[in-house]
This record gives C-alpha cells, structure tokens and sequence, in this order.
C-alpha cells in the first residue's frame, strides 16, 4: 500500500508539474463550497466572483475587481456591481467558514424548518462549525416569521444567521421578540 501512495504522490506532483492540478483552482473552490451563490444570473458569473474573491487580499481589491468584472464582456456579468453582490463577495473574503454549504441541510432556514417538523429541541449549526441548543417552539416561531417576510430581507438574516454562534443568537433573539409581540 505504501508504494501506491508514493507512487500517487508523484503522479500528482508531475502533472501539478505539467499545469493541470491548478493551486488557485482549488482556492476558488473552497470559495465556493463555502457560500455556494453569489447572486449572479450564471454559474460562470459566480465562478468569477469566487476566483475574485480567492486572489483579494482586502475588500479595496476586491470591489475593483468586481468593478472590473461587472464591465467586461459587453456588460455580461453587470449585475457584479449590484450591492447584494459586493456583500456577499465581501461576507465571503473576510468568512472564516469551515463548513460546506452547498448542502441544502447546512442552512438555517432548512435547520429551522426540520425543528419545526419534528417538534423536538435540536441543536443548529452555523458557518463556524459551533452548534446552538434551540427549543422546538421558538424555533417554530421564528421559522414562521421569517418565511412571512420578503425573500430579500429574509436572505439578509439568514446570511447573518448563518455566519457564527453569537450572530445567529442574535438575530434568532431578535426574530423571536418581533415574533412573541
């Protein structure tokens, strides 16, 4: 067994070698697995916001970029310059996120729903990987709150829901009092 491993070892190292395993592929990658959706119309709008967001070393950089990208191609990708965007974009640069959510089962609002179903008090999981004790009833009334507002606010506290412990408790608190009054 140890020979194949060498010897897969050097395969990947001759063609990382040759340019076909590419290092900022992988970054872009990570950027992605991470917030999933940028908001652009395309896969390949996203992809470019994601490779933006992976070379940025600070957000000064980053709206150049996407300045940059929302004019090229004949004003293709022009919704890059929209302010939904650059958020997301900039969420994602300064995320510290060690999760995956591209799958559906890592976002709050499904968390939420599945307490709603099961009617039992279950823990959430948020962006940092720390999870949050949450009781089935104020679970259900924020789950209801939320899917009462528009779609646009509601992104915007579940992004900010989904980020770390302390903001998800805050903004759970915050739906919650809205919710018993």
């Amino acid at each position: 067994m140890d020979r194949v491993d060498a010897r897969y070892k050097i395969f990947k190292e001759k063609l990382k070698k040759l340019g076909y395993i590419k290092q900022q592929a992988k970054k872009v990658n990570a950027v992605v697995e991470k917030v999933g959706d940028f908001g652009m119309m395309s896969d390949a709008g996203n992809k470019k916001i994601a490779r933006a967001v992976s070379q940025s070393k600070n957000e000064k950089e980053l709206r150049q970029k996407l300045d940059k990208i929302s004019t090229m191609a004949g004003g293709k990708y022009a919704e890059a310059g929209e302010d939904e965007v650059i958020n997301r974009a900039i969420d994602a640069l300064s995320s510290t996120a060690r999760g995956m959510q591209l799958r559906p089962d890592a976002n709050v609002l499904t968390q939420l729903a599945s307490i709603q179903d099961t009617g039992r008090d279950t823990d959430v999981r948020t962006d940092d990987m720390k999870s949050q004790k949450v009781k089935a009833q104020d679970a259900s009334k924020v789950y209801d709150t939320l899917m009462k507002v528009r779609a646009p606010v509601r992104s915007k506290y579940l992004r900010l829901m989904q980020k770390d412990k302390k903001s998800f408790m805050k903004g759970f608190n915050a739906i919650l009092k809205v919710a018993n009054n």
